[in-house]
C-alpha cells in the first residue's frame, strides 16, 4: 500500500470527531496539511493531530501541498468551490454532506469528477449503521414481502435554543436547513435501504419564530433556514413513504433518533436508534413483535447513559466513510461507499422539497437540463 497524502479542509468540531482521529489511525494515511478560514482553529487540530502545515487559504495548501487527496469538511456553500478546485488538480475528493447547494452544484461537481476519474465520496455515515445495514439485507430477501408503506424520521433538539450556527442560515446552509443537515442522511438511508430512488414528493418547510413553527409564507427572518421539514414521497417501485426531520424536536436525553418503519405484504420492521442503543424488530402480521440480533451495537434501554459509541459504534473502525475512501484511494473496493452520484440524487430529492428542482422523475439529466 502506498501513502495517501491527505489535505484537511475545514477545521471544526466535526473534523475533530469524525475525519482526524480515523485518517490518523489509517495506516496508508499521512495527513499533510489542515486548512480553516483564519487558520486558528486549524493550528489547534495540528497541535492535536501533529500535523506540521497549517493554512488560512486552501488554494495556497492545493498550490504548495503534494497532495494526492483532500477532504471537504466546511459551509454547504463552499463544497462546491473548493472540490473543483481540487478536482482540477487531479485530487481525490471526500465531501461532507450535503454535496451542495442544490443539484446544479452537485451535478457539476459529479461530471467533473467523472471526467478526471478520481475517488469521488460523500460523508453519508449511517449506511455503515449495523441497523440500518440488517435493514437492507432483510427487506432484499423479502422477510416483510413487498414493501408498499415506510416512515423516515431523524430528529434532534439542538436547534431549540435557535439556528444552529451556519447550518441555520439560507446563505451559508441553503434554505432547507434541517433538511440538508439531518434529513440529507434520512434520504440517502431511504434509497439505500430500499435500493430504490424517490422519483415524487410533496413538502413543507417550518421554521421556529417566537416558539412557534410558521411556514414559508409567515417567515418574516430574512437569513433563518428551515428548523422542520416534513415531506410525502414515492419511490420507483411505488413505496409510498413519509419523511420527517427536525433539530427543534425536544429529545430529553436522547440527544438524536432515527426512527424507521417499514410495512410489507407479509407484516413490518420497526428500527429506533439514539444515543440510548439501538432496537431493531420484526412482527410478521397478527404476530408477535420479536427484536432481532444485531452485532457491535448496544441494545436500547431508557436507563443507558447517553453516549456517541452508542449512536454510532462505528466511527472509529475500518467501516468509516473516511477509512473506506482511503481504501478505495489504493484499490481496495470497499462495501456501500456514497459516491458524488449518491450526493446527487439525495440533492435532486432537496431540491424538489424546497421548491428549486427540475423534476427528479428523470434521474439522467444533462447540463443543458439544468440550466434551464
Amino acid at each position: 500500500m502506498s501513502k495517501v497524502n491527505v489535505g484537511v479542509v475545514g477545521a471544526s468540531w466535526f473534523a475533530d470527531l469524525w475525519y482526524l482521529p480515523v485518517l490518523q489511525m489509517h495506516p496508508d494515511v499521512a495527513i499533510a496539511a489542515i486548512c480553516s478560514k483564519t487558520g486558528e482553529s486549524a493550528q489547534n487540530m495540528a497541535k492535536k493531530y501533529e500535523v506540521e502545515r497549517v493554512y488560512a487559504d486552501y488554494r495556497q495548501m492545493l498550490e504548495d501541498e503534494n497532495l494526492n487527496g483532500i477532504c471537504i469538511i466546511t459551509p454547504n456553500d463552499s463544497h462546491k468551490e473548493i472540490a473543483l478546485a481540487a478536482i482540477a488538480k487531479g485530487l481525490h475528493v471526500l465531501c461532507e454532506k450535503p454535496m451542495a447547494m442544490d443539484a446544479i452544484e452537485a451535478y457539476e461537481m459529479n461530471e467533473a469528477a467523472k471526467t478526471k476519474g478520481i475517488v469521488n465520496a460523500i460523508n453519508f455515515t449511517y449506511r455503515e449503521h449495523p441497523a440500518i445495514q440488517k435493514l437492507r439485507e432483510v427487506v432484499a430477501k423479502g422477510l416483510i414481502g413487498d414493501v408498499y408503506q415506510s416512515y423516515f424520521e431523524y430528529s434532534g433538539d439542538y436547534g431549540l435554543n435557535g439556528p444552529p450556527g451556519w447550518r441555520g442560515t439560507i446563505s451559508k446552509g441553503g434554505i432547507g436547513g434541517v433538511l440538508q443537515d439531518l434529513g440529507s442522511h434520512l434520504i440517502d438511508m431511504a434509497q439505500f435501504i430500499l435500493q430504490d430512488k424517490i422519483n415524487k414528493v410533496n413538502g413543507t418547510l417550518f421554521f421556529m419564530e417566537n416558539g412557534r413553527l410558521v411556514d414559508t409564507a409567515m417567515k418574516k427572518s430574512i437569513d433563518q433556514a428551515a428548523d422542520s421539514v416534513s415531506f410525502s414521497a414515492r419511490f420507483a417501485k411505488g413505496v409510498q413513504a413519509s419523511f420527517h426531520t427536525s433539530w427543534v424536536t425536544p429529545q430529553g436525553n436522547k440527544h438524536q433518533t432515527i426512527d424507521i418503519k417499514l410495512h410489507g405484504r407479509d407484516g413490518s420492521l420497526h428500527l429506533f436508534t439514539s444515543e440510548l442503543g439501538t432496537s431493531l424488530r420484526h412482527a410478521k402480521i397478527g404476530g408477535k413483535w420479536n427484536e432481532m440480533e444485531l452485532e457491535e451495537v448496544t441494545a436500547f434501554d431508557w436507563n443507558n447513559k447517553p453516549s456517541e459509541q452508542a449512536f454510532r459504534p462505528w466511527r472509529l473502525t475500518n467501516k468509516n466513510e473516511v477509512w473506506k475512501w482511503i481504501d478505495q484511494i489504493n484499490g481496495n473496493n470497499p462495501a456501500h461507499l456514497p459516491t458524488f452520484q449518491d450526493g446527487l440524487n439525495v440533492q435532486r430529492v432537496i431540491d424538489e422539497v424546497i421548491g428549486k428542482g427540475v423534476g427528479i422523475m428523470n434521474q439522467s439529466l444533462s447540463s443543458e437540463t439544468f440550466q434551464k
